[in-house]
């Protein structure tokens, strides 16, 4: 699944729906995410990962990063200039230099997920937030291969919370999306206000969506290191230790 494939899925009906349904996902999690307010100093420090362009705010200042196997397109056209392709385990950025961090799109698609996390912690403010939005291994989006959401690796909400906790984040809110079925036919379009009324009383666990909002743990645990090396430090020590020593005594005649 490349950009282009993201690009022409958003042009479809069906595309229509993904989009309505995960602004509404941001805008409850985010309530001024599209409308920043003006004394907002976070407007500034808001980065889109994957492909995350169609749910940035028109003429904004927000940068986007596209992971480099997927490619990376400018569109829509009023979509944020500032887009570049980077690696997913080595973003271009210096430490604790953003306030918000959406990945829409690139998280499933992850070569390496527990990495990417590490430096979403890593460019994170303190008080930083990540919000992942992902397709439901449970869902039947999931299961269909001409959407986005049927390619890469889907995860349940227990699974995603662990990633995140495995990587020294914390969640604070969680939420279901898109009860739609994955069919491009007229009639499951029309009744797509039902579907998504209905669908979290019915089947609340078999959402196309998943999303999670989380925190950095500032206590991030740093591992030791491995017993060969302390082993051989402890040694230089040591030796280290008995020249000094041997070093200072005088000589006896």
């Amino acid at each position: 699944m490349d950009v282009l494939d993201f690009r022409e899925f958003y042009t479809t009906p069906l595309g229509d729906i993904v989009h309505s349904e995960i602004n509404e996902v941001i805008s409850k999690i985010w309530p001024h995410f599209q409308t920043p307010l003006a004394n907002d100093p976070s407007i500034q420090r808001t980065l889109g990962y994957g492909f995350a362009t169609p749910y940035l705010p028109e003429k904004s200042t927000y940068v986007t990063f596209m992971p480099a196997h997927t490619g990376v397109i400018g569109w829509p056209k009023n979509a944020p200039s500032r887009t570049a392709l980077i690696e997913e385990d080595l973003l271009p950025l210096p430490d604790r230099c953003i306030d918000r961090l959406v990945v829409i799109h690139g998280f499933e698609l992850c070569h390496n997920p527990i990495a990417f996390l590490e430096e979403c912690w890593r460019v994170l403010t303190n008080e930083g937030r990540l919000l992942i939005i992902t397709p439901n291994r449970r869902g039947l989006w999931a299961r269909i291969d001409t959407t986005p959401f049927g390619h890469g690796r889907p995860y349940t909400m227990t699974q995603l919370t662990k990633c995140l906790k495995d990587a020294s984040f914390a969640p604070t809110q969680t939420l279901r999306s898109l009860y739609t079925p994955p069919f491009n036919s007229n009639l499951g379009i029309s009744l797509n206000p039902i579907f998504e009324k209905i669908g979290p009383y019915l089947f609340p666990k078999f959402s196309g969506l998943i999303a999670i909002e989380s925190t950095k743990e500032l206590y991030k645990a740093v591992p030791s290191a491995s017993y060969s090396k302390r082993f051989k430090l402890n040694l230089a020590t040591t030796y280290a230790g008995k020249q000094t020593a041997s070093s200072s005594t005088p000589e006896k005649r």
